[in-house]
């Protein structure tokens, strides 16, 4: 049932995110702007997701739990969109959690912002499976358009720390279900070259904590993000008016070189260059790229090796510590 006095609408797809879906409800629940609806869209999960969805829910009428099959977070998000009416949108996955300031301060910055901004935005911190915070992300902040959007891959990072106006999916459509990955990265970009209200605008306040996750196999996950990145770039680089289209390729070259997919590193390399070698010179990506592109294959795989060792021992290292603090805090219990 829509929630007709409801200012927004939160909605989080959930999928076998059992151990966090209760941090995530809560942080909605904690939050001191209370007019909104909760839809929280059980994703066909095997774990008990639903059950705690539905125990947060016999406490509170503003959640609600939508049950369906398994469709990915693209079609969770259409179904609930299609199931509630508040004038603005903001999705928060089931493994993260906002700040209770986040909805208050997002409305702020979207009524201080300039009329034809569709999205604000966050800064986000990163928190580990444990929920421990380990580390703030940089984001870019104030204005940004499509070739802003493109060039600095996203800056948002992290469909999370949005709020959005519902009008941009009643004039550009919804998510784009076909698409494996970067479903959210086509439809901020869909609503910035076709909406009304094109921009977003970043704030510097740290209103969400995205978990890191380390489970599941790294490479087949950034090998289907690459090829559906492949698809949304050479679909939108063609509508920049700043910038040449050439500059949309370079961070995804170097995160691909960075990830051990030389194929589409080189590939996205020749496309960048079509930008200028000035231009390449003139952008620290661009000299990155240029230098992951001229190691060639051999000592691009001992600087992956170098690195990947680094973050391990660095992991372990936390680990450890993490460990010994625990048993100092036990000790001064007892």
């Amino acid at each position: 049932m829509r929630d007709e006095s409801a200012l927004v609408t939160v909605i989080t797809p959930a999928y076998n995110v059992g151990p966090w879906i209760g941090d995530a409800i809560d942080s909605v629940l904690a939050q001191t702007e209370s007019r909104f609806e909760y839809l929280v869209v059980d994703d066909g999960s095997t774990d008990d997701t639903a059950d705690v969805v539905r125990s947060r829910a016999a406490l509170d009428p503003r959640v609600r739990l939508v049950s369906a099959p398994n469709g990915g977070s693209g079609a969770a998000r259409n179904l609930a969109l299609a199931q509630s009416s508040a004038p603005f949108v903001a999705f928060l996955d089931g493994d993260d959690r906002w700040h209770p300031e986040f909805l208050r301060h997002m409305l702020t910055v979207m009524h201080d912002a300039p009329r034809d901004v569709g999205i604000v935005y966050c800064h986000t911190r990163v928190m580990l499976e444990s929920g421990q915070v380990v580390a703030l992300r940089w984001q870019p902040t104030g204005r940004c358009d499509l070739d802003r959007l493109l060039v600095e891959n996203n800056p948002p990072h992290n469909g999370s720390s949005l709020l959005i106006r519902r009008s941009c999916f009643d004039e550009v459509g919804v998510f784009d279900t076909s698409l494996a990955s970067a479903v959210d990265f086509e439809m901020w970009l869909r609503i910035a070259s076709a909406s009304t209200t094109p921009l977003l605008w970043g704030t510097r306040r740290y209103l969400l904590d995205m978990r890191l996750m380390r489970t599941g196999s790294i490479s087949s996950n950034r090998g289907a993000r690459f090829e559906c990145l492949d698809k949304v770039i050479a679909d939108y680089a063609p509508l920049m008016t700043r910038l040449h289209p050439g500059m949309a390729w370079i961070r995804p070259a170097v995160f691909a070189y960075r990830d051990g997919f030389d194929e589409i590193g080189d590939r996205w390399a020749m496309a960048a260059r079509e930008a200028g070698p000035a231009a390449l010179a003139r952008d620290p990506w661009g000299r990155s790229l240029l230098a992951w592109s001229s190691a060639g294959r051999t000592r691009r795989a001992r600087i992956r090796a170098l690195r990947d060792g680094a973050r391990s021992g660095a992991y372990q290292g936390l680990s450890r510590a993490k460990q010994i603090s625990g048993r100092i805090n036990a000790a001064r219990i007892r």
